[in-house]
């Protein structure tokens, strides 16, 4: 086995190094804010070319604002997933106990 095939084949392109590296800085840059601040502020990766952006989210723009929500709620198949993990997780413990799911009509 060639060593430098090896070291070829694991290594990352310069530029995506570079972006990985710029946003790792600007996590920890957020890390290092006060409580109160870091609590109001996001990096949102915003369209069209998804540069990542600070953003006060207390002062969000329109563009901002849906950004924001498609990071937060933009998977479409939540529902489906979580009903599929419960499902799961039910269908594990039925041997254990018995789960009672009510239902109430108003």
């Amino acid at each position: 086995m060639d060593d430098a095939g090896e070291i070829c084949s694991f290594s990352r392109s310069s530029s995506s190094a570079r972006e990985d590296d710029e946003e790792d800085q600007r996590w920890a840059a957020l890390e290092k804010l006060p409580t109160y601040d870091r609590a109001r502020t996001a990096l949102l990766a915003m369209p069209p070319d998804g540069e990542l952006r600070e953003v006060n989210v207390q002062r969000l723009a329109a563009v901002e604002r849906r950004a924001l929500l498609q990071r937060v709620a933009g998977v479409a198949d939540d529902h489906a997933r979580f009903l599929a993990k419960f499902k799961e997780r039910v269908d594990r413990g039925k041997g254990r106990h018995n789960i009672l799911l009510e239902h109430y009509y108003t």
